[in-house]
């Protein structure tokens, strides 16, 4: 990302998406204290984290933390995390209500998991994910997961 699109990406970030963009700086700040080993790199203008897989993926504000890291399937789950950023900046404070909120019981509330199972449906099928995928390769130009 360059020039134009890369001043209003972070103009947004700082302004819109403040909210999120400070929890994202904090929990960066914690996860780089508890082992400052961490990979820690650029994609596409946001900060990306490696963090404990266990957590999985996600993105806060223009701050991804990768839990898949040295998987198959890492760069297109990055595609995805940075989706979530652009919707951070997009949504600015609603973020956290319209997307994160949803994203995060649709990704761990036990009766959505099974749910996902039961019926063969694609954790990419809710819409904050799908839209995910979307802004992120339309803004990369990189294919999305499809799982």
């Amino acid at each position: 990302m360059r020039g134009f699109m890369s001043v209003i990406y972070y103009l947004l970030q700082w302004t819109w998406g403040i909210v999120q963009n400070l929890v994202g700086l904090i929990m960066r700040a914690y996860v780089l204290s508890k082992d400052g080993n961490k990979d820690s790199f650029k994609f596409y203008g946001a900060q990306v984290t490696e963090w404990n897989k266990g957590h999985g993926s996600m993105g806060m504000g223009m701050f991804i933390f990768l839990g898949h890291k040295g998987e198959e399937s890492e760069k297109e789950v990055l595609v995805h995390e940075y989706g979530h950023t652009w919707q951070s900046a997009l949504l600015g404070p609603l973020y956290l209500l319209v997307i994160g909120l949803p994203s995060f019981t649709w990704a761990f509330l036990p009766c959505f998991v099974k749910l996902r199972k039961k019926k063969g449906i694609k954790y990419v099928d809710f819409y904050p994910e799908s839209w995910a995928n979307a802004w992120g390769s339309a803004v990369t130009g990189l294919p999305a997961p499809k799982w």
